[in-house]
C-alpha cells in the first residue's frame, strides 16, 4: 500500500491483501492460500459498501485497483472495556498515580467538577479519536455510585444517538459491589440500565459478604433481562473468590455467554491449580476474560520510589489454552489511571504483546479486539470478513505483527470508503485541564 495515493471514488478490488485466518470462516479460509503463517493471500471486492468477493486474485470486472502490496487488513475494531467519561482528566489532575487507590481517589475529586459541557467535550474528543484510530464500537464503564443516574450516563446515551452509526456505543453502569446490598438503589440502577438498553455492571473486590451481593447483581440482571460486565478482582491478593462467585452464578443463572469480566489480576498470583480451576469455570460459563495491561501495567504492584516487580496482567495464554474467550481493551485513556494512552487498539495489542508474551499478535490474537468483543457486545456483525459483510475495514501498512505493530500506518475504511483518519488535536481541551465549572 503507497501513503496518500489516490483511492477510487466508488466501488474497487483491494488487490493482495493478507487476511488473519480468525477474521475468516473456515471455508472462505481454506479456499485461500496461506501468505505467512496464520495468514491468508487475499483480494477482496467493495462494491456498495460491502465485500462481495473474497478471492485469490482480482477478478475480471474492470473495477479500479488498489494494490495494497501484501499489508494486513482487518476488520474495524470493537473496544470492550473503556471509561469515557474519566478521559482525557490526566492534565487538569496534574500527576500519575501508581496504585488503584490513589487513582480511584484522584478521579473521584476530579468529578465532583465535573460538568455537562466538560463530559460532553472529553467524550466526543475520545470517540472522534477512536473513530479515526480505526474503531468501530465501544463499551463504556460510567460510573454510577447511588440510586439516581449520573451526568455522565446522560451524556453518554445523548452522544450514543449522535455517533450512530458511526460508532455503536454502549453505556454500561459501574457500581460498587456493596451498593447492591441497598435494595432501592440496586433496584433502581437495574431498571435505568434496562430502561435505557446499557449493561449492568459492578465492582468486584474482597468484601465483607461478597457471594450474596454477587447473588443481587444476577438477580437484577435476569429479572431485568440486561448483560453483565464485572470488574473482578483487580488486585494481588491470594483471592479469586470474586471470579469463581461469578463463574458459578452465570452457570446457575443460564446467563452463559451475558458475562464479561475485566483484569482478573489475582490470577495471576495464585497458585496455578486454582487458577486453572476458575479459568476452566469461566470457560463453561462463556464468560469473556478481558486482559486490560495499560491500566494494569500501571495501577499493580505500585508504591512510591520504587519499581513495580509483578506486571499483574491475567494469564492471557493459559486462559485461552482453556477454552476461554480473551479480549483486549484501552481501558482509561489520559486520566487518572492510564496517563498516557489513546484509544487504539492497535497500540494495546502491541503493549499487550509484549507483556504477556502474545506472539504474532496480528495473526494470532487478533480476534482480541474483533469477533470476541463484537460478540460480547452482541453486535449484529461479528467482525469476520465475509461475502456480504460490512466493508467496515483497516488497512495497515505493515505485512506482518513486527511491522504493524512496531509502525502502526493504517488507512480505515467505513463502508469501502476511506475516512479522515487525522486525530483531534489535544489543544481543543486546554480550558477544561484547568477546570470544569
Amino acid at each position: 500500500m503507497v501513503a496518500g495515493a489516490a483511492f477510487p471514488a466508488g466501488d474497487c478490488w483491494l488487490a493482495r491483501a493478507r487476511v488473519p485466518d480468525r477474521l475468516l470462516d473456515a471455508s472462505t479460509r481454506d479456499a485461500l492460500a496461506p501468505a505467512a503463517p496464520g495468514l491468508r493471500a487475499v483480494s477482496l471486492r467493495v462494491q456498495g459498501g460491502r465485500i462481495t468477493a473474497l478471492a485469490s486474485a482480482v477478478g475480471p470486472d474492470g473495477l479500479p485497483v488498489v494494490d495494497l502490496a501484501d499489508g494486513i487488513v482487518t476488520s474495524c475494531w470493537v473496544d470492550l472495556h473503556t471509561h469515557l467519561d474519566k478521559s482525557h482528566t490526566a492534565t487538569r489532575i496534574g500527576r500519575s498515580h501508581h496504585t488503584l487507590r490513589d487513582a480511584v481517589a484522584a478521579s473521584g475529586e476530579d468529578r465532583d467538577r465535573w460538568t455537562a459541557d466538560d463530559i460532553r467535550r472529553r467524550m466526543d474528543f475520545a470517540l472522534r479519536t477512536a473513530h479515526a484510530q480505526g474503531t468501530r464500537a465501544i463499551r463504556t464503564h460510567i460510573d454510577w455510585v447511588g440510586a439516581s443516574t449520573p451526568l455522565a450516563w446522560s451524556v453518554a446515551q445523548s452522544l450514543r444517538g449522535e455517533w450512530s452509526p458511526r460508532i455503536e456505543l454502549q453505556p454500561t453502569s459501574l457500581s460498587p459491589l456493596p451498593l447492591f446490598a441497598d435494595a432501592d438503589a440496586s433496584a433502581a440502577v437495574a431498571a435505568a440500565v434496562a430502561e435505557q438498553g446499557g449493561v449492568l455492571g459492578a465492582s468486584v473486590h474482597p468484601v465483607p459478604g461478597q457471594r450474596s451481593l454477587l447473588e443481587r447483581v444476577f438477580e437484577l440482571a435476569v429479572a431485568h433481562d440486561l448483560d453483565l460486565d464485572f470488574h473482578a478482582d483487580e488486585h494481588l491478593q491470594n483471592d479469586i473468590e470474586g471470579l469463581r462467585t461469578i463463574a458459578r452464578l452465570t452457570a446457575r443463572h443460564g446467563w452463559e455467554g451475558r458475562v464479561a469480566c475485566g483484569h482478573a489480576c489475582a490470577l495471576s498470583v495464585v497458585p496455578v491449580d486454582a487458577c486453572a480451576s476458575v479459568l476452566r469455570a469461566l470457560a463453561d460459563a462463556g464468560i469473556v476474560l478481558m486482559g486490560l495491561p495499560l491500566a494494569n501495567l500501571q495501577l499493580q504492584d505500585g508504591g512510591p520510589g520504587r519499581t513495580p516487580r509483578l506486571r499483574g496482567i491475567a494469564p492471557l495464554l493459559e486462559a485461552r489454552d482453556l477454552g476461554v474467550q480473551v479480549g483486549l481493551a484501552s481501558d482509561n485513556v489520559q486520566d487518572a489511571f492510564v496517563p498516557m494512552a489513546d484509544f487504539d487498539l492497535l497500540q494495546v495489542l502491541a503493549i499487550a504483546s509484549l507483556t504477556a508474551h502474545l506472539d504474532d499478535p496480528l495473526a494470532r490474537w487478533i480476534d482480541s479486539i474483533t469477533t470476541t468483543p463484537a460478540t460480547a457486545m452482541g453486535l449484529a456483525w461479528d467482525g469476520r470478513l465475509r461475502v456480504g459483510a460490512p466493508a467496515d475495514l483497516v488497512l495497515l501498512a505493515g505485512r506482518n505483527s513486527f511491522e504493524a505493530c512496531g509502525r502502526p500506518q493504517r488507512r480505515v475504511l467505513r463502508g469501502g470508503r476511506p475516512i479522515d483518519t487525522a486525530l483531534p488535536d489535544f489543544r481543543e481541551l486546554d480550558d477544561t485541564t484547568t477546570t470544569a465549572g
